[in-house]
């Protein structure tokens, strides 16, 4: 089969950023509905939601590739010897004398080959179509305790205040989108509030904070 470099490294990107896409947007979904927020609200960015889907997702995806690697590696190994489907036996017996070949047996051979390789292609896109679930089944209940632990301890969150009313005090920033910012109070109100009205305090930056 022949290789075409740029058109199947774009084809391999694409899937990986749809794929790191819709693993964010998962993660995020999951994340906001703790708070009772829709993120349609806040409207993440693509570029939000495929950065979170990389950094949740990138360990799954990682196995998968090893382990496709391995496979495609032992598929190369036969291909390479000449490994034939069903094996033959004879292989480890002394050469024997030559026996015309019977009429129609490569093709009966190609077949199978054939066969095989279109049980490969689909028990691969199958094995995919799994993993990405279970993916995001695992990245759910991730983003729903990490979110749950947030609620707990408000203050674990970055600290900010608002240019609008800066009497209002103790608040922290859950998530910000393009449109909207989600804020909470220590006493676990959680607010909206335009991105520019935020400010971040710079006691933030006085030690690591745990978000």
């Amino acid at each position: 089969m022949k290789f075409n470099f740029s058109l199947d490294t774009a084809i391999i990107v694409s899937l990986f950023t749809v794929f790191f896409y819709a693993c964010g947007k998962n993660y995020l979904a999951a994340y906001m509905a703790v708070f009772l927020i829709d993120p349609v609200v806040l409207n993440f960015s693509a570029a939000d939601k495929i950065n979170w889907g990389f950094l949740n997702c990138a360990e799954p995806i990682g196995l998968l590739l090893i382990f496709l690697l391995i496979i495609f590696y032992i598929q190369y190994l036969f291909s390479y010897f000449d490994i034939k489907i069903p094996f033959k036996l004879s292989l480890l017996k002394k050469k024997a004398e030559h026996i015309p070949p019977i009429h129609n047996s490569s093709i009966k051979q190609e077949l199978i080959e054939s066969r095989v390789h279109t049980s490969f292609c689909m028990m691969t896109v199958t094995l995919i179509i799994i993993v990405s679930f279970l993916s995001f089944a695992a990245i759910d209940i991730r983003a729903s305790k990490a979110a749950n632990l947030v609620l707990e301890n408000p203050t674990s969150l970055p600290k900010v205040t608002l240019k609008s009313d800066k009497t209002l005090q103790d608040l922290h920033v859950i998530r910000c989108g393009i449109n909207l910012c989600a804020v909470i109070d220590v006493k676990k109100n959680v607010s909206l509030v335009e991105p520019k009205n935020v400010v971040y305090l710079s006691s933030n930056f006085d030690k690591k904070q745990v978000h």
